[in-house]
């Protein structure tokens, strides 16, 4: 049985959504959690990654690479680039950030591309691959960042409708003219019909846990 390992910046119910949505895509697989679960609020309250809260974050790819995981993926996207550190590290460790596959295909694809989240430590590292991602590619992608106002803030404090409220919103005053939307946060999967509704169906609309899904379901 295939296993994949998947490492988190704090817990709610991401673990549980990701899990469902790897095997809905994948099939017979086990998955395995690996996380610290503070790590995204104290990255948040320094308003940066510390070389502690780096050593940290290293500790969690080490313990994963130690148990069965192959791929071992990176779920926060607020921490990509450490990640990207990581990799380049240890080479022999299989690991890959979620957010890649959907900035892949918005490099690819993309032309005015909206990445969307709720935390702005999210939203810039997967601003950053995107354009790193379309610069070797040759293209030009237009690129506008969005945090949500207030969102994570309900979702810490439990109140996911007040969050689908705030989400829906910025994105109707944000996202109507993008040819495609990444949802640059996996825990932005949970809003994703909300913004379905809102935006319509012609409007690529890419969340990190199922893209990656696919993805890896292409080469597996």
């Amino acid at each position: 049985m295939k296993t994949i390992a998947c490492v988190y910046t704090g817990m709610g119910g991401l673990p549980e959504k990701i899990e469902g949505i790897f095997k809905e895509t994948l099939g017979d697989i086990k998955v395995r959690h690996i996380a610290d679960s503070t790590l995204i609020a104290d990255i948040v309250a320094k308003g940066e990654i510390t070389d502690d809260l780096k050593c940290r974050i290293f500790a969690l790819y080490d313990a994963a690479a130690l148990g069965e995981g192959d791929p071992i993926i990176s779920t926060c996207s607020s921490i990509g680039e450490v990640t990207d550190e990581y990799a380049a590290a240890h080479p022999d460790v299989p690991i890959m950030r979620i957010d890649y596959p959907m900035a892949d295909y918005a490099a690819q694809n993309g032309k005015k591309v909206v990445v969307m989240a709720t935390l702005s430590t999210t939203v810039g590292p997967s601003a950053g691959l995107l354009r790193r991602l379309a610069a070797e590619k040759g293209r030009e992608v237009e690129i506008r960042e969005i945090t949500v106002p207030g969102a994570f803030a309900a979702m810490v404090g439990g109140d996911m409708k007040k969050a689908g409220e705030l989400v829906r919103a910025c994105a109707a005053e944000n996202c109507k003219d993008a040819d495609i939307v990444l949802l640059a946060q996996a825990s932005m999967s949970f809003f994703k019909e909300i913004l379905r509704e809102e935006l319509g169906e012609d409007v690529p609309l890419l969340e990190s846990p199922s893209t990656c899904a696919e993805y890896l379901k292409s080469r597996m």
